[in-house]
């Protein structure tokens, strides 16, 4: 006796409900706690940096040229994603240590370079690294520019100054030549989270 096609169709659709469990069970990730919290040991520039609180603010003020925020775990770790919860970077580049080189070497993660779906708000939100592969003992957020800098114009440019643009024009017969540099304003990150893989 045939079957008829209403049960062939729900025979389908079984199938495809089983399969599709298995499939989101084989590729969905589970992750690991977050590894970058001081309370499993982990030591960072600031303390708001990693206490595993979103509402609290680590800064990071210039100092030889650049604004760096890092964490270092108890040991080398590996690293498969990093979450940023950011309060007003703009530009900035994620960095973690080579462990595998005789001298201390930095190797680049991540970049950014432009805001992406902020809307309204004055700095993206929230950055999800994920699809990193490495192994590290220190992880830094090394900052370029802020929601918060300001270009200021300057006749004379100081050695430490982070030029931007240097102007030379003639107005009214009259040559002028000024620098742009920023003014830069203390980095601001409310959080980092560093996972890899969950132990199966």
């Amino acid at each position: 006796m045939m079957p008829r096609k209403s049960e062939l169709c729900c025979l389908f659709l079984a199938c495809m409900t089983l399969s599709g469990c298995m499939w989101s069970s084989v590729l969905s990730t589970e992750w690991s706690e977050n590894i970058a919290l001081t309370s499993v040991g982990t030591q960072a520039t600031h303390p708001a940096l990693n206490d595993g609180k979103r509402d609290t603010i680590a800064t990071a003020r210039l100092r030889n040229k650049e604004r760096v925020f890092a964490i270092k775990f108890d040991s080398i770790k590996p690293v498969r994603r990093i979450i940023i919860h950011n309060h007003n970077l703009f530009r900035f580049d994620v960095d973690y240590r080579d462990t595998k080189a005789r001298e201390t070497t930095w190797k680049n993660a991540y970049s950014v370079r432009q805001r992406r779906g902020v809307g309204d708000q004055r700095a993206q939100p929230k950055f999800v690294i994920d699809r990193l592969n490495f192994e590290t003992d220190i992880i830094r957020i090394k900052v370029t520019r802020t929601v918060d800098d300001r270009v200021i114009s300057k006749p004379i440019a100081d050695p430490d100054d982070m030029i931007v643009d240097h102007i030379r024009r003639t107005i009214g017969g009259r040559y002028i030549e000024y620098f742009r540099v920023i003014a830069p304003s203390i980095a601001e990150v409310n959080e980092i989270e560093v996972y890899h893989l969950a132990a199966k």
